[in-house]
């Protein structure tokens, strides 16, 4: 099967999917602003599992989810529910792009980071993205 490689978008795939789920706070691409807000964005590390010799590789990579409300119940809602959504077996995110192909997620459980000086709470999840990553 050809390729056609781009630059890896499994970060705007996870975004698109978390869009699906019609929270009542749009997630984007970035990282928490200064009021309420939902991100995704990825972490430092992943490794390198497999190398192929056509150079591509099986990879995991980490990621954050991280959601900033006033509201706990707002907050505690999306994040369960976004829990939820990744966490299911039959989970696809397949690339748009043919930068990558989807094996699974590890997603571990949410959890409160914070809760800050003007009344936000901020929760936070982790995932790591198992997959196989093509080359140029």
């Amino acid at each position: 099967m050809t390729k056609n490689i781009g630059k890896n978008d499994f970060l705007e795939q996870l975004n698109s999917f978390i869009n699906t789920l019609n929270l009542p706070i749009p997630c984007r691409m970035d990282y928490l602003d200064e009021d309420e807000s939902l991100a995704c964005y990825p972490l430092a590390g992943g490794k390198v599992n497999t190398l192929y010799m056509d150079e591509a590789k099986d990879v995991t990579l980490p990621f954050e989810i991280a959601i900033k409300t006033k509201s706990h119940n707002k907050a505690n809602t999306c994040i369960w529910a976004i829990n939820e959504a990744l966490s299911e077996f039959n989970l696809e995110l397949p690339s748009k792009n043919g930068s990558y192909e989807f094996d699974n997620l590890t997603v571990t459980m949410p959890f409160l980071n914070d809760r800050d000086d003007q009344g936000y709470y901020i929760y936070l999840q982790d995932i790591q993205a198992n997959i196989t990553v093509f080359s140029k």
